[in-house]
């Protein structure tokens, strides 16, 4: 039996990586609960209207249900932003702030890139809270669980995100 080769791909092994993920899954489900990223701005903001508003917050429910500010819920959005940064810069080649098709599409600013990034990723968050709910703890948590709904969604989730890239991008002729 020959060995197996060593991959030249960009990305991280496939089984650590999974392995990784379940292991934090799991840690997180067994110390706190159903992992929820979007909830962890909610308790910022409840924290904002207690100081400002404290009528406002304690005649929300959903102010009243959630833990404070300084819960675990907003480091856990901190720690997701720094682990993706560590994740980014750790791969086994150079990761671009600003790749050639968004250059080639929108130029080379890097404010545009991030300034749509942030924009694509608050409106995810809007929809999920505007909706009572969260899209990590709907798909990460609900595929794990072979939930159908957190499957749905992550299919649909998927299929919006190449939607998008196509419209944004345009198709790209390659000459043959």
């Amino acid at each position: 039996m020959e060995p197996t080769k060593q991959s030249n791909a960009p990305y991280w092994p496939i089984l650590p990586s999974a392995i990784a993920l379940a292991g934090i899954m799991l840690f997180i489900f067994a110390s706190f609960g159903p992992p929820a990223s979007s909830s962890g701005f909610v308790t910022t903001l409840k924290g904002f209207f207690m100081q400002f508003a404290p009528e406002y917050a304690a005649g929300k429910a959903h102010y009243r249900m959630m833990p404070g500010p300084g819960s675990w819920l907003m480091v856990f959005v901190l720690g997701m932003a720094l682990g993706g940064f560590i994740g980014g810069r750790t791969f086994s080649r150079e990761i671009e702030d600003v790749p050639q098709i968004w250059r080639e599409r929108f130029g080379a600013g890097r404010f545009k890139r991030f300034g749509s990034a942030f924009l694509g990723g608050f409106l995810i968050l809007f929809g999920a809270r505007l909706a009572g709910g969260c899209t990590l703890g709907l798909f990460l948590s609900g595929a794990t669980q072979l939930s159908l709904s957190g499957l749905y969604f992550g299919v649909v989730i998927f299929a919006v995100a190449m939607l998008t890239a196509r419209l944004l991008y345009k198709r790209r002729r390659t000459s043959s």
